[in-house]
């Protein structure tokens, strides 16, 4: 008799369970009493604004890990090495970044760095497991790059990027686009910098200079991909 009893209260308390955990998710009232003899946890609706807020950063990441993934560039000659950023400095957030690729991973010093938008920076120091990053913001030997088919070099100056030493001659104008030139070992052609924001008329009055607007976010920067030559 006391084994049927038994039985029986274990049947009780397994319905008791599953009638409780239902209500969890239906009746907050009913279940709520359940919940506290049960010691079952609350789902409440901070828990779901939390895990909606988590998906959706989720989400987002993957979308744009999906474009980095995608770049339209003709990168035949390279390597795409993808990393994260791991580490940057508030006070030097123009100057350099982080990632969490190295020398394991084949990332090399004076390699270039781009993100799905395109050039950001290169690398300046690699450990086995990491790299610094040296923005293009705060590079302090001009690039070599092409607008229009022509070949200029862009500087940089107190973060802000310039062409100099525009004639009439080579058609430049605002909205152009301004790539690589390819002139460099380390250095693909064709990868996106930006493009002709303003051109203005040189101190001297003799001939232009354009500023320059990158086509990255370098403020908002997640994932980019570093580019090491394939060996030929």
């Amino acid at each position: 008799m006391k084994q049927k009893n038994n039985k029986f209260l274990v049947i009780i308390i397994f319905l008791l369970l599953i009638f409780s955990y239902y209500e969890i998710n239906n009746n907050y009232r009913i279940g709520g009493v359940l919940r506290d003899m049960l010691f079952l946890p609350v789902i409440d609706n901070n828990y779901k604004e939390l895990y909606n807020l988590i998906n959706k950063e989720i989400k987002e990441e993957n979308e744009e890990l999906k474009k980095l993934l995608d770049i339209d560039y003709s990168l035949t000659d390279f390597y795409m090495i993808n990393a994260s950023i791991i580490e940057r400095n508030s006070l030097y957030w123009l100057n350099e970044l982080t990632i969490n690729k190295g020398k394991d991973d084949g990332v090399e010093e004076d390699q270039i760095v781009i993100d799905k938008n395109g050039m950001i920076g290169k690398v300046i120091d690699s450990s086995y497991k990491t790299s610094k990053i040296k923005l293009i913001t705060s590079f302090n030997t001009p690039i070599s790059i092409s607008v229009n088919n022509t070949y200029k070099l862009l500087t940089i100056e107190n973060y802000e990027l310039y062409i100099r030493g525009i004639n009439k001659i080579d058609n430049i104008k605002v909205g152009d686009k301004i790539v690589t030139s390819g002139l460099s070992d380390k250095s693909p052609k064709g990868i996106l910098i930006g493009e002709i924001k303003e051109i203005k008329n040189e101190n001297n009055g003799i001939g232009y200079y354009a500023l320059v607007k990158l086509s990255s976010n370098i403020n908002h920067l997640r994932f980019v991909t570093v580019l090491k030559r394939k060996d030929i």
